[in-house]
């Protein structure tokens, strides 16, 4: 009769995860196709152009915030200059990544949950939950990749690592040195490719000691040596082969010099950072509390009768939830719905939260014999979204919904701990992830498709240039259009390529697109004048290589002001005097475009 029962049971686990198989692939497969199917779509000449245009000069400025240009630099040559390329490339990064982190993860899970099916199909499941999770890279950002991807990837590289120590502690074995060094090096290119990611970097490490302590301190100070020889690989790696760190170095401190007095500082980013996340909080409350409410009271819920109650609630206010997301956008991808969709994916994971605290308090988590390296681990999934996006000058969330796979690997955590809690909680966090899938499918699709960042909509790209910088990508008519015209009327003053070409202001993609290489610093804003008047002053100066004996061509698309004019003075060009603009801005997309006035007497006598 035991025997029956327990055959019972692992037919109807072995059901469950095929379901939650079929819809984790289903949403893995949308995103990922989704993201092939766009990569000869759009352009952004804002922050995608200055990637790009940082990338393609990335052995000749060194006048850069961080040292992103060093890492997909080198790769885009390898991929000649191909935008399309380069997308692909971090696609394949992004499913790879998710995939590592995934099978890294369930391994560890599977330890940690010795009653779990004997199936392989357990582990394949959550592996493909996680991956479906990495779809929120696609929800509004650039299809190009940036120094997001490195922290993101890193950081769940080196979590990966740990998780590998700790299932080899768990099973009273050596952890592997591969583990500790391949965590080193990732832990090297991260740093070199965004300094904050130092603080993700201090928590995966906190959480990597407290590991370790279990087999001792010999077994910390062996973990501590491995890791320290990766990130000296990486920096005499750079040193040698990329660009010499004495250039690398001095290149970024200035930058990080010019923002000092003009940019964020970091009292008023926290205070941005509270203000933000606290009203994104509260707005995930508001819309969302019945369902909180509902998970909570599915834990306790032990009578039948309560049962029953409970299920009537949490089906009732999971609807309520649904049609209150549709309402608010909050399936919507892309810029314009930012703000919106985190709060959908904030509620599933606030389900998990409250369902774990409520049986922990009713002594129903079924991890009961959880140790505090477990713990350690459950609390950096935790806080990993928001710490890894540390250092952004934009509402944390906006980055940190990117690393939602560790949200999913806490969801996995939690649906796999409840065993003893009511039928009712278990379904409520397994419906809620479920949900929360299907949602980031809805999201990614409509990042990628319907509100491409910066970019008219899919359906509205349809023609393709004869600007070799871009290659195969398809904009609209109008703008294929307004490129070409400006590319010809600047033709005469471009040819060689490398001509040296400033966009005031996040004009970096035009730059690019008309074979230009930087003037100063490659990233220009309207928020931050004063860093790119540093930055042209940095280069008159000598203290940084000058691009070549031209003067620079300007491009604005607003009125030239002194600042301007002053920075320009310190190159030794008189700006009345020295330029002059080549066409009524009205012909030319309304931009401002000055040559030197010498140039333009040649070329039109």
């Amino acid at each position: 009769m035991v025997a029956k029962s327990n055959e019972t049971v692992a037919v109807r686990h072995r059901g469950l995860l095929i379901v939650l198989l079929v819809v984790a692939t289903a949403v893995s497969l949308t995103w990922i196709v989704t993201a092939a199917r766009t990569v000869r779509y759009g352009f952004d000449i804002t922050d995608e152009g200055y990637y790009l245009l940082s990338y393609r000069w990335w052995s000749g400025n060194p006048l850069a915030l961080t040292g992103i240009q060093y890492i997909y630099g080198p790769i885009f040559e390898l991929l000649h200059w191909d935008i399309v390329h380069l997308r692909i490339f971090r696609l394949v990064t992004l499913i790879a990544g998710h995939l590592f982190f995934g099978w890294s993860f369930m391994r560890w899970l599977r330890v940690r949950r010795p009653e779990a099916p004997k199936t392989r199909l357990w582990e394949a499941t959550g592996i493909m939950v996680i991956l479906a999770a990495g779809g929120m890279n696609y929800s509004w950002l650039p299809t190009s990749p940036a120094y997001n991807d490195v922290i993101l990837l890193g950081s769940l590289t080196v979590l990966s690592c740990v998780l590998w120590v700790a299932t080899a502690i768990e099973r009273d074995r050596k952890p592997p040195i591969w583990a500790f060094t391949l965590a080193g090096l990732v832990m090297g290119t991260m740093v070199l490719a965004k300094w904050s990611s130092v603080v993700v970097l201090t928590v995966i490490i906190a959480a990597a000691i407290v590991v370790l302590s279990a087999q001792g301190a010999e077994a910390v100070a062996r973990g501590i040596v491995w890791a320290l020889a990766g990130v000296v690989v990486v920096a005499a790696t750079v040193h040698l082969l990329v660009a010499p760190l004495t250039t690398v170095i001095p290149g970024i401190q200035a930058v990080n010099r010019f923002i000092a007095g003009n940019s964020y500082s970091p009292s008023s980013l926290l205070e941005m950072y509270w203000r933000t996340g606290s009203k994104l909080v509260g707005q995930t409350f508001e819309q969302h509390v019945l369902l909180l409410v509902a998970a909570a009271f599915a834990v306790v819920a032990r009578r039948p009768v309560l049962r029953i109650a409970a299920w009537l609630l949490v089906a009732a206010t999971l609807v309520l939830s649904i049609v209150r997301a549709i309402d608010q956008d909050g399936l919507g991808g892309g810029a314009v719905n930012n703000g919106k969709f985190q709060i959908v994916l904030l509620a599933a994971v606030l389900v998990a939260v409250v369902t774990t605290i409520a049986a922990l308090i009713t002594k129903q988590w079924s991890g009961g014999k959880e140790n505090l390296r477990t713990w350690v681990i459950l609390t950096v999934l935790t806080v990993f979204p928001i710490v890894q996006a540390f250092g952004t000058n934009t509402a944390l969330y906006m980055i940190g919904f990117d690393a939602f796979a560790a949200w999913a690997a806490l969801m996995i955590a939690v649906v796999t701990s409840i065993d003893k809690a009511p039928v009712v909680a278990r379904t409520t966090v397994s419906l809620v992830t479920v949900a929360a899938l299907v949602a980031v499918a809805a999201i990614s699709y409509g990042g990628l498709i319907l509100n491409p960042y910066r970019s008219a909509p899919h359906r509205d790209l349809t023609t393709a240039t004869s600007l070799k910088p871009l290659g195969e990508l398809k904009l609209t008519a109008d703008t294929a259009k307004d490129y070409q015209a400006l590319d010809q009327l600047l033709m005469p003053y471009t040819s060689p390529s490398g001509r040296p070409i400033i966009g005031f202001d996040k004009m970096a993609g035009i730059v690019f697109l008309l074979r230009g290489r930087p003037f100063g610093e490659a990233w220009t804003s309207p928020k931050e004048r004063q860093r790119t008047a540093a930055g042209i002053t940095e280069v008159c100066s000598g203290r940084q290589p000058r691009p070549g004996d031209r003067p620079p061509l300007l491009i604005f698309n607003r009125r030239v002001t002194q600042l301007d004019v002053d920075a320009l003075r310190t190159c030794g060009l008189d700006f009345k005097a020295d330029y002059m603009l080549i066409a009524p801005p009205a012909t030319i997309m309304n931009l401002q475009v000055y040559v030197p006035t010498a140039e333009l007497a040649l070329h039109n006598p």
